[in-house]
């Protein structure tokens, strides 16, 4: 009792017992075995450091995830496990994986840089890129591996000149054959079609050729430094790609048909029309690269020093006023950028000119605002995914538990009915025993009474003995039509649970995407707003830019003006000192007046100008609403027509369960009359017989077994 009590006292024995994962180290300081060199930057789920190992001096790029339980950690075990698994000379190589203190430690080799560049690549480094990419995806579909977020962001290269394919954050990996998925997960501007259309419906799945879109718009961003409509909100741009044609080129002419015609292969709406890896390997777009010099050319680029200097332009005249066109001169800044770097043992020099102007920072800001909403929108999706897979274990637990409880209660009832059926056999069998014996003995005494009363005994026990088996018989028998029925009902009865729990499943699926659907909308919402509040208030800074503009130029302009005024006066001569005096104030009010009108002319363009916005941002926001009502409205149309055809379904399965009852209860019938016809012909051939011998034993002391009716109907 003592011992009991202290270990109830102080828990002993009840810690949960942790996890081991194959490919990760629990409770082992990473910092023990490998060395922080520095910051690389930071991920979607956290900061990326550059480490180095203590022993073999090997660089790693280490990401540092947080996770607070168990079931967060069991998420970036799908990414673990694929980059473990996957041995490929285009996808990034796992080095070491640590859990410790609450945070995941994944150390993969370290890439000299992105494909995230400053300038957008050449045609032929674009080339080397895709095919080696093609040839990783392939590697990825033939090992029932989906990427689902190939972007420019996630190929790297070597220093040798090769493309890593990284982060397989939300990659889907099948076990057996590459089934279809149908989670809504990925980044919006990289998006497939079929993708999208997940989010509200689920009944349309994709497969691998999801990636194959992917690629496509990668090849875009590459070639154009931005995806295909950039610009939008990360959230309306779902719309333009279920709605709009495919992405082009904004300019086809500056690259070869073959790049375009890859293009449309690979970004065909229709899925089926859609190439696979292996295909667009055999495209003329990539099928002529045969090494990767462009590319060792880029990284070489990359890795070059920079030498940066500015070049003032010479003063340009500008109009600011279409109507008034002032003149006014303005300097432009030039920022050029030289690298020079060795390739193959020859020096290469690279300059690149760019004009500097205000609008750069805001560009920065909104790229960085684009980012946040995109890490925003992943974690939503990482979120909706772990709600979706929790229900689908809740739902199979569900489905599971209740064919159990059927196959319990069916083996129960079926013992029950067979030890009935058994104890009556047996009762039946000894009854007709004792009741053989004491004819017998009976028999035995009175053999020398008179022959008349022997057979008027003889008469009466084989009535009797008639009436008490007929008796068994039909209780017997009317032990199976009994268990039969109660199987019947059972059966009945298991049916209406099953359509009753996956009634309750779907509904309980649906409710769950609405949850994550207006919870989808209200951060689409928000994030609309703050894009309509971001372009308001871009406008205010222009207008008060151009407010305090005017006064200077009015002042340089009436300068001017008044100068070249009174130079006429002067040139002319005409009039008196007192006259040119009078002149040069009525000039001068005109001035003012003109002036005021300027004023006043600006005012009205500012205010047509916040007016014609507000009106746009309004429509922004409607287009936004009606969007997120047919999302909604499309979700209760599947959820209804789901219902629907599970009553359908489930009233035909009752059905057909019903048109097979029939012939087993007209086989049950048959059986029970054909018993009994051989019970009768049984005591009918028992009565006619002669005991010639009273110590001989007759035929009716042999016990005449009647089969299981169970056997023979449940064989039906």
């Amino acid at each position: 009792m003592s011992f009991f009590n202290f270990r109830k006292i102080f828990k002993l024995g009840t810690e949960k017992k942790k996890k081991q994962y194959e490919h990760v180290h629990r409770d082992v300081n990473p910092e023990e075995v490998w060395e922080i060199v520095g910051e690389l930057g930071d991920g979607a789920f956290g900061k990326v450091y550059k480490a180095q190992n203590k022993q073999t001096g090997i660089l790693a790029a280490a990401k540092v995830i947080d996770t607070k339980t168990e079931e967060e950690l069991e998420d970036y075990m799908v990414e673990i496990d694929i980059l473990a698994s996957c041995d490929h000379q285009y996808i990034v190589k796992l080095l070491d994986a640590f859990y410790y203190e609450s945070k995941l430690w994944p150390f993969c080799m370290y890439m000299c840089v992105s494909a995230e560049l400053e300038r957008s690549l050449t045609e032929p480094q674009i080339r080397v890129v895709c095919k080696q990419t093609l040839e990783a995806l392939t590697y990825l579909h033939e090992n029932k591996i989906i990427h689902r977020d190939l972007k420019a962001g996630n190929i790297l290269f070597t220093s040798d000149g090769d493309v890593k394919l990284a982060d397989f954050g939300v990659s889907a990996k099948n076990t057996k054959t590459l089934q279809r998925r149908d989670s809504f997960i990925g980044t919006p501007y990289w998006m497939a079609p079929e993708v999208v259309m997940c989010e509200t419906s689920k009944d349309r799945p994709y497969d691998y050729k999801a990636d194959i879109w992917s690629l496509g718009v990668t090849l875009i961003e590459l070639a154009q430094i931005e995806p295909p409509n950039h610009e939008m909100n990360p959230m309306r741009v779902l719309l333009k790609i279920a709605k709009s044609e495919p992405p082009t080129l904004a300019t086809p002419s500056r690259w070869s048909p073959e790049f375009s015609d890859f293009l449309r292969k690979a970004l065909d709406k229709n899925v089926d029309n859609r190439w696979n890896t292996l295909q667009l390997l055999q495209h003329p777009f990539v099928s002529n690269v045969m090494d990767n010099k462009p590319l060792r050319e880029l990284i070489a680029e990359a890795k070059a020093e920079v030498f940066e200097e500015f070049d003032e332009g010479k003063e340009e005249e500008e109009e600011e006023e279409p109507e008034s066109q002032p003149d006014t001169r303005r300097q432009k800044k030039t920022l050029k950028k030289t690298r020079k770097f060795m390739v193959d043992g020859v020096e290469v020099s690279v300059t690149t000119s760019k004009i500097v102007t205000d609008n750069d920072t805001k560009s920065e800001e909104l790229r960085f605002l684009r980012r946040q909403e995109l890490r925003e929108l992943r974690l939503l999706q990482k979120e909706e995914q772990r709600a979706q897979q929790q229900l689908s274990n809740k739902l199979q637990q569900q489905k599971e538990q209740l064919f159990r409880r059927f196959e319990q209660e069916m083996a129960g009832k079926k013992r029950q009915y067979d030890q009935e059926v058994e104890n009556l056999e047996k009762q039946q069998k000894q009854t007709i025993e004792r009741l053989e014996q004491d004819h017998t003995n009976r028999l035995r005494d009175e053999a020398k009474r008179i022959k008349a009363e022997q057979d008027k005994e003889l008469s009466k026990f084989q009535n009797m003995l008639k009436n008490q088996s007929l008796y068994f018989f039909f209780s017997l028998a009317h032990k199976p039509t009994a268990r039969e029925a109660a199987m019947w009902e059972l059966e009945e009865r298991h049916l209406q649970e099953k359509h009753q729990l996956l009634k309750q499943q779907l509904k309980d699926q649906y409710f769950m995407q609405r949850h994550q659907l207006l919870k989808r909308h209200d951060k689409e919402m928000e994030q609309m707003q703050g894009y309509n509040q971001r372009l308001i208030e871009e406008m205010k800074n222009r207008q008060a830019q151009e407010r305090a503009r005017l006064p200077k130029i009015q002042r340089s302009e009436a300068k001017t003006r008044m100068a070249m005024f009174k130079k006429s006066l002067r040139i002319t001569g005409t009039g008196t000192p007192e006259q040119d005096r009078e002149k040069i104030k009525q000039f001068a009010a005109q001035e003012d007046k003109r002036q005021k009108n300027e004023r006043l002319h600006q005012h009205q363009k500012h205010e047509n100008q916040m007016r014609d916005l507000q009106l746009q941002c309004d429509s922004n926001i409607r287009e936004l609403q009606q969007m997120q009502n047919e999302k909604c409205h499309l979700l209760i149309e599947h959820e209804t027509q789901k219902l629907k055809e599970l009553d359908e379904e489930h009233s035909q399965e009752l059905k057909d369960w019903r048109e097979k009852l029939r012939p087993r209860k007209k086989a049950l019938e048959e059986e029970f009359t054909r018993k009994l016809q051989e019970q009768e012909v049984f005591f009918k051939m028992s009565g006619e017989s002669e005991f010639l011998n009273p110590t001989t034993q007759s035929r009716v002391s042999k016990f005449y077994p009647i089969p299981s009716v169970y056997t023979r109907s449940s064989s039906l």
